[in-house]
């Protein structure tokens, strides 16, 4: 099985951008905590923070949505990365038309935007995660301004996919960035 550093390297190799560096660990950590939440086992604790960091490395290299992530998948399958890894990621943009079945998928798909906005937000408090909590998310969501090429729908349709309760889903992310908020630049 790939390793964490693993799935570091890749995204180092191909990510120049620090920002887009920075992203691809905060879905990480997102996806480590809601597989923490889930209680899985360490094994798939590595695995969901794995998807998480992948999830965008080719982005650079294939910067348009009828390449990302459907030629990356395929330097994923190159490197040996397990399949439903490499489902989850084909299945975090709408227009690749593959279903997110697993719950690994539909977290996915449930985290990247919101891990975005919830970053954006971060940067623009004084105490960055710390007193941050589900109605400064959700007052954030509503202001058509801020950080705006985010995709508020994708982040309501992902919570709706996982029927999970939105301010939980909040909460969640905004633990696991926190928890993990120097090693994303914060």
């Amino acid at each position: 099985m790939k390793t964490r550093q693993d799935a570091i390297d890749l995204v180092d190799k191909y990510v120049k951008s620090e920002s887009l560096r920075r992203h691809c660990l905060s879905v990480g950590y997102a996806m480590e905590g809601y597989a923490e939440h889930f209680k899985l086992s360490k094994e798939d604790v590595d695995k969901w923070f794995i998807c998480g960091v992948l999830h965008d490395f080719d982005w650079e290299i294939h910067p348009s949505l009828e390449q990302h992530p459907q030629d990356g998948s395929k330097i994923l399958r190159d490197e040996g990365y397990d399949g439903d890894i490499i489902v989850a990621i084909l299945g975090h943009g709408l227009h690749t038309g593959i279903s997110r079945e697993s719950k690994m998928a539909k977290t996915l798909f449930a985290v990247d935007e919101l891990s975005g906005l919830i970053c954006a937000l971060a940067k623009v408090r004084s105490d960055n995660f710390a007193t941050m909590d589900a109605n400064n998310v959700k007052k954030a969501m509503n202001k058509k301004g801020f950080a705006s090429a985010i995709n508020r729908e994708d982040i309501r349709l992902g919570i709706a996919e996982m029927g999970v309760n939105e301010d939980e889903h909040f909460m969640i992310v905004i633990r696991a960035l926190d928890k993990h908020k120097k090693e994303i630049g914060f």
